[in-house]
């Protein structure tokens, strides 16, 4: 059998100037950010800006997203005005419940400050009216 180490446990390991972990991914201060919104006849394509713009440099973490019986087409995606479904995509919502997860490509996502710094909530594919809960989980150095 063999061992086989990750990405930043290879650079922990082996640590050259040309591998340095950038802050956050290795002892980093974690953070939540909670917000909740309240739609009423929310239209297909609104956005709901939640919490503050996150810090230029913090990785994301996680994301759990809650929300109630929307409406019957009801889908959500959580992103950012670069990319809608960065973190969650396509979260049916039609009936009520929780996604707990995170895009492979969106977990440890680091914030470059262009179209990235706020976490959207997009509402893909007809009008909701319900309650949607968020929180996002980050890491700052």
């Amino acid at each position: 059998m063999s061992n086989y180490y990750g990405v930043n446990a290879t650079k922990a390991l082996t640590p050259t100037s040309d591998n340095i972990l950038s802050g956050g991914l290795i002892g980093g201060k974690v953070k939540t950010m909670v917000d909740k919104y309240e739609a009423s006849g929310l239209a297909d394509g609104s956005t709901i800006s939640i919490g503050k713009a996150l810090p230029v440099g913090a990785k994301v973490l996680g994301v759990s997203l809650s929300y109630d019986a929307l409406g019957a087409s009801a889908t959500l995606e959580v992103g950012d005005a670069g990319a809608a479904a960065r973190y969650l995509a396509l979260a049916a919502a039609s009936s009520a419940g929780n996604r707990q997860s995170i895009d492979v490509d969106g977990l440890g996502y680091e914030i470059t400050g262009t179209s990235d710094t706020q976490i959207l909530i997009t509402l893909v594919g007809g009008a909701a009216t319900g309650t949607i809960a968020i929180v996002v989980t980050f890491t700052t150095d």
